[in-house]
């Protein structure tokens, strides 16, 4: 934790905007942790500040992973723009589900009016705008091996940021068939926080763990740091085939619990 700390602490000037949108976003997340006990709607099925409260830690996350992996890239003024314009989606984002979480309206999939409408559709474009921003600017990751970066953690970003793109681009898939639960309808009985169902497949799952393969897959590399580089490449490929699985077990509308 002491160096983690410390690489945050110590981030790089470029990366500042993404330091400081990861702090916001933690704070955030204690604000709608703190309102919930005193909210008392819902929305389908749970506390209308849940799903507020896990994308604002789901994006202090991404946040900080990136002001991690900005040193082992090149390129000042490619950095600066892509710095800036995640601030700009992810916080486009969070003001979307929060003030629709206040108006007691679903965020996505919510066509009820025209204002709803663009909302969720101006969701979907600034965001898939950043993920293949990510894409672009994680490219040179691929091209070549940083010269303060090991084998280890380079193969562990490879498919981190691979797989987080992968299946941030799935969002779309789930996106377009306006619901996230197959075999029944959204909402119902589901797990404790995330509500992932427990009697329908649900495309949120393998969501959320391609989504974080970004910071999985390098903490795996870091605990197992002095092995060789197929102990990654490994972990990576039975990771994207787990996630995969999940995938396709949630379209046959199995759940998994």
């Amino acid at each position: 934790m002491k160096v983690l700390f410390n690489l945050l602490k110590n981030h790089e000037k470029a990366a500042r905007p993404l330091f400081y949108l990861g702090i916001f976003h933690l704070i955030l997340a204690i604000l709608f942790l703190a309102i919930l006990p005193f909210e008392h709607r819902r929305l389908l099925g749970i506390n209308l500040w849940i799903k507020p409260l896990k994308f604002a830690l789901s994006i202090g996350i991404y946040s900080f992973s990136w002001v991690l992996i900005f040193p082992y890239l090149r390129g000042e003024k490619i950095k600066k723009y892509f710095a800036r314009f995640t601030v700009f989606a992810m916080g486009f984002e969070m003001l979307c589900i929060a003030s629709q979480a206040a108006r007691g309206e679903l965020s996505h999939f919510n066509q009820s009016g025209t204002y709803n409408i663009i909302v969720y559709a101006l969701m979907g474009i600034v965001i898939t705008a950043q993920t293949i921003f990510s894409l672009w600017i994680s490219i040179q990751l691929y091209k070549d091996t940083p010269p303060n970066m090991s084998i280890l953690m380079l193969w562990a970003l490879r498919f981190g940021i691979f797989i987080s793109i992968f299946f941030a681009l799935q969002g779309g898939f789930i996106g377009q068939r306006m619901a996230h639960t197959v075999g029944g309808g959204d909402g119902g009985p589901g797990i404790l926080f995330f509500n992932w169902s427990t009697k329908h497949g649900d495309l949120r799952i393998a969501h959320f763990l391609g989504l974080h393969a970004l910071q999985i897959i390098p903490a795996f590399a870091w605990i197992f740091k002095g092995k060789r580089e197929i102990y990654v490449i490994t972990f990576g490929l039975l990771y994207f085939l787990f996630v995969s699985f999940v995938f396709y077990h949630a379209l046959m509308g199995r759940s998994l619990y």
